[in-house]
């Protein structure tokens, strides 16, 4: 299933591939993708959408205080 979010606070393109791939690795996510451009973060995973959101938001708080993250 797919997970859509609104990002913001990323700085570039780079920051943003670097925190897909960090989002990836956890288990239970089958795959992530960020538009830097649109800061919108698409997530699909077979994992309940509590679960998801929980795992993207605690990775980006990781990753800089300055991202927010939001369900679309």
């Amino acid at each position: 299933m797919k997970f859509k979010f609104n990002v913001t606070g990323i700085d570039c393109p780079n920051c943003a591939g670097k925190l897909a791939r960090q989002i990836e690795g956890k288990e239970g996510i089958d795959s992530c993708q960020i538009n830097f451009i649109s800061e919108r973060l698409t997530v699909e995973s077979g994992l309940a959408a509590e679960e998801v959101a929980a795992i993207v938001e605690k990775e980006c708080r990781a990753f800089s205080k300055d991202i927010e993250v939001t369900k679309r």
